[in-house]
């Protein structure tokens, strides 16, 4: 699970790949961009797995994670180029658009003003035109091929492509369109930018952040992201950066003492796991406690299977509590007494927090 921080230069996002990865990479001078990517693992807050570690106290706990990749920005400035950098954020799972809103000489702006709607535009139009030279180069090699016969398979994706070029040559994204599963297997391997989850991010000022809904620069912002059909967040990533170095009681400390209920960096963290449509389930025991990531709507089978293949193969019965349901009760024998424990099948639909203990046989 890859999520690149993409955006222009000088928008912050190093900044906010420090704040979510707890990572000390330095931040870049736009007049020396380097190709340097910085990659950070990260520990997927969840209130969940620390209660349920407070009552069984396990030998090892695990977190699910997500990766930050924060790539170069976007310039064509001179002999920069995008090229590489569209590449980068190509191999990325999710998209993470970090939008400059704040201001100040000491962190100039590469266009020397500040105007969210505008960067805004350039990114997606840059994201737009990339996918568009693959749509169109993609129909002119089908064209090509059904001059050898017009087989259904050709005239379908064919089809499709015309769909995507539309869709692309109104400035629109891919995502905006209802596809077919079919369709989706389909346009797996082409990554197109525009068809990936995306979190829209406004890096701002303290100020901003405290009067967001009278800061015009604020409102210019969100007003072109609910255009697209996006719901931006907000981070002050130069404080939250500072927060983030504080240690786990010193920053519970800060927050309370201000009335903040969460942690900007927890936020983001958590916005950008759901933006991939994870979810977790959970496993317990003296020997470890674990949340295991996966794609909303997977079964109970396919979810064995990301503890271990012979689980998945030999499949029996799906033991399942629901976290509140032990939360209520206390324990698992007090569960069980109350009837909350279930067994389920194979076609059975794991849900965001079930602890679930699999039978198998193999």
């Amino acid at each position: 699970m890859k999520i690149g921080l993409a955006g222009l230069p000088m928008s912050g996002k190093t900044s906010i790949f420090n704040m979510a990865t707890r990572a000390k990479a330095q931040t870049r001078d736009y007049l020396v961009q380097t190709d340097e990517i910085n990659n950070g693992v990260i520990k997927v807050p969840d209130e969940r797995i620390e209660f349920l570690t407070g009552v069984f106290k396990p030998k090892k706990t695990v977190y699910a994670t997500v990766e930050f990749t924060d790539i170069p920005g976007i310039s064509h400035d001179e002999n920069k180029s995008a090229s590489k950098t569209l590449a980068n954020i190509r191999i990325c799972d999710a998209l993470m658009l970090v939008i400059r809103l704040f201001g100040g000489e000491d962190v100039p702006h590469i266009h020397n003003r500040i105007d969210p709607a505008a960067d805004l535009e350039e990114l997606c139009l840059e994201f737009i035109f990339s996918d568009l030279e693959m749509v169109i180069n993609k129909i002119e090699r089908l064209n090509k091929e059904m001059k050898a016969g017009k087989k259904p398979e050709l005239v379908r994706e064919l089809e499709l492509m015309e769909t995507l070029q539309k869709t692309l040559e109104d400035n629109k994204f891919i995502s905006t369109l209802e596809l077919t599963e079919e369709q989706m297997h389909s346009l797996r391997g082409f990554r197109f930018l525009t068809h990936k989850p995306l979190l829209l991010v406004g890096n701002c000022s303290d100020d901003q952040f405290a009067d967001a809904d009278n800061d015009e620069t604020v409102k210019s912002f969100k007003k072109v992201c609910n255009e697209r059909g996006w719901e931006p967040m907000l981070i002050s990533a130069r404080t939250e950066m500072e927060i983030s170095d504080l240690s786990p009681e010193e920053e519970a400390a800060f927050l309370e003492e201000f009335g903040i209920k969460e942690s900007g960096r927890n936020r983001l963290i958590t916005q950008a796991y759901n933006i991939l449509n994870y979810i977790s389930f959970l496993t317990v025991g003296e020997d470890e406690v674990r949340a295991w990531p996966i794609q909303k709507g997977l079964s109970a089978q396919k979810a064995a299977g990301k503890i271990h293949s012979d689980i998945e193969r030999g499949f029996i019965r799906a033991e399942v509590v629901a976290y509140k349901d032990f939360v209520d009760k206390g324990s698992m024998a007090a569960v069980k007494a109350a009837g909350l424990s279930r067994l389920e099948g194979k076609e059975y639909i794991v849900q965001d927090g079930d602890i679930i203990n699999f039978r198998f046989n193999v």
